[in-house]
């Protein structure tokens, strides 16, 4: 099951979601989940944008969901958490940001229920990798019209920079 970030609207222009519907919807996510079961899922995953602090709320208000795969805060989460509720536990992971980590969660199932995981960040070594020669040439060609305005200086700062939170950060 997918959950985008809440509050895109308000983190973008409204335009470009006119006709969509965004915001915390426990009880929709109850009904897909429950919907989910219903058809035979054995394990139920979750990939989240919400933000941890939103995805660890939704793992204690949900239940019946095994895993929470989330992002928006970019937190590398080396354990998962595990999150009570009335149904059971949720595992809450996150595996960080532009693609550093590739978060792996394996699980065991037995008489159709999650029974164990194994959870693990895999270090992503991607400049130990050529680049394949035809997609860098497309890349360069696509980008060239823009060079200039991709490599202009919006800013320079002397110190270190800190994301402003969940609902305020990208």
């Amino acid at each position: 099951i997918g959950q985008a970030f809440p509050y895109t609207p308000i983190a973008n222009p409204r335009y470009m979601v006119a006709d969509w519907e965004f915001g915390i919807q426990d009880e929709n996510m109850q009904k897909m989940v429950n919907e989910a079961r219903g058809k035979g899922a054995q394990v139920v995953v979750v990939l989240s944008h919400n933000g941890m602090d939103v995805d660890l709320k939704m793992a204690s208000r949900v239940s019946g969901i095994d895993a929470i795969m989330g992002g928006h805060t970019h937190d590398g989460m080396p354990v998962a958490s595990i999150i009570a509720n009335k149904g059971g536990k949720t595992l809450v992971t996150n595996a960080g940001s532009n693609g550093k980590f590739l978060g792996v969660l394996d699980f065991e199932v037995k008489d159709k229920k999650v029974s164990d995981f194994r959870y693990k960040l895999l270090p992503v070594f991607s400049n130990m990798l050529p680049a394949d020669p035809e997609m860098d040439a497309l890349i360069t060609k696509i980008r060239a019209p823009y060079e200039s305005k991709l490599s202009e200086k919006l800013a320079v700062t002397d110190g270190l920079l800190y994301r402003r939170g969940n609902f305020n950060g990208t």
